[in-house]
């Protein structure tokens, strides 16, 4: 049995991306309200601090026992099959897109250039090796401080320490001051000292009292819910737009902002969503098929929407942009969700049962924690 707080928190965070994207699509060829109201246009995109709050949580219920080199490079290759083939695939499947609209446009997409090669490279390494950074896929970003997080928590697993979720707090402390200290200016540098590190570890340390509390009142994950809740509802007028682009997150500049402006109330959300079900409330909120397929679908969601709206654009050119832009937004949501849901169905489900044949006397890979199995907490 699956987690369905989880399911329901990932597949909401995905859609919230996907309706931050459609606006963006929209906004090419109309003037929707929705995009000039205020910071709504930006809000969506909360979606992904919202994943990596996710993240940190289920890393530590799924591996929080895991200990010594064996079963570190398990937990290694277990995360590797889970994140990469599939950013790999959808990333292909996304340049495919732009090529076909680019012949039909009578160009020729630029695949030998020097930036589609780095570009390239950035991809298949997820992380910045270079002075820049700038994979096929823009949500590509998103994965590299996945991967520094799951690299963080193997060293934990090597140490054999009992309390690793201690000294995983203690590493991510000390980079995040170095930055502070240094002010490195070398992307990569700044990149392992950045502060959007403090998501992960707000869902690493809710998964901590997770599994230590037995039982809480149910009013305070009820009031956690309604302030993570007013946190999005503010940000919607009062907001920074900086922290929504790419660069201010990877070079760290906007980091400790958008933790403060996006990721607490992220974290809220998360923890009255996480407990409520612990408590046995909102069981028909977390638990339906609807929830439970975009939760299942949320990360072929999260990288293939952007194909989806690339084929929608592709229409447009051919038919015209057809329906009203605010009507449009949403008509694109649901266009994006279809394709991605399809694209889980006949890509994803059945890549990730391939990848687990090999290694059937292994655990199997995690993709969510289950209530029925509570590992130790260390």
């Amino acid at each position: 049995m699956k987690l369905g707080s989880i399911q329901f928190l990932r597949g909401m965070a995905a859609t919230l991306v996907v309706y931050a994207h459609s606006i963006d699509l929209t906004q090419r060829y109309g003037k929707p309200w929705q995009g000039r109201f205020h910071y709504l246009s930006d809000v969506g995109c909360i979606g992904v601090d919202l994943f990596f709050v996710i993240s940190g949580f289920i890393i530590t219920y799924v591996a929080g026992k895991y200990t010594g080199a064996s079963e570190g490079t398990q937990f290694l290759q277990k995360r590797f099959y889970r994140i990469n083939p599939i950013y790999y695939i959808a990333s292909i499947v996304y340049i495919l897109s732009l090529m076909i609209r680019s012949w039909m446009a009578h160009k020729t997409y630029p695949i030998w250039s020097e930036k589609f090669i780095n570009s390239a490279l950035d991809t298949l390494m997820v992380i910045p090796l270079g002075d820049g950074y700038s994979p096929l896929l823009m949500i590509g970003w998103t994965l590299s401080f996945e991967w520094l997080f799951y690299i963080l928590f193997f060293l934990t697993i090597l140490t054999r320490v009992k309390r690793k979720i201690l000294l995983l707090s203690a590493i991510i402390g000390v980079l995040i001051l170095l930055r502070y200290v240094l002010r490195p200016t070398d992307l990569r540098f700044a990149f392992i000292t950045n502060p959007i590190m403090l998501e992960f570890l707000t869902g690493v340390l809710l998964c901590q009292l997770y599994l230590h509390l037995k039982k809480i009142p149910v009013w305070i994950p009820v009031l956690l819910l309604v302030v993570g809740i007013a946190g999005y509802v503010v940000l919607v007028f009062y907001n920074n737009p900086l922290i929504a682009a790419i660069m201010p997150i990877m070079n760290g500049s906007l980091s400790l902002d958008r933790f403060l402006y996006w990721g607490l109330p992220s974290g809220c959300i998360a923890a009255g969503c996480i407990f409520l079900d612990k408590a046995g409330k909102l069981n028909r909120l977390w638990n339906n098929r609807f929830s439970m397929l975009l939760g299942d679908a949320s990360y072929s969601i999260y990288l293939v929407h952007f194909t989806a709206f690339s084929l929608l654009g592709i229409l447009y050119r051919q038919v015209g942009f057809f329906l009203p832009p605010d009507l449009s937004i949403f008509f694109q949501v649901l266009v994006a969700l279809g394709i991605s849901i399809a694209f889980y169905w006949w890509v994803e489900k059945p890549l990730l049962k391939w990848l687990q044949k090999p290694s059937r006397k292994n655990k199997p890979l995690e993709t969510f924690p289950t209530p029925s199995a509570q590992p130790q907490a260390t």
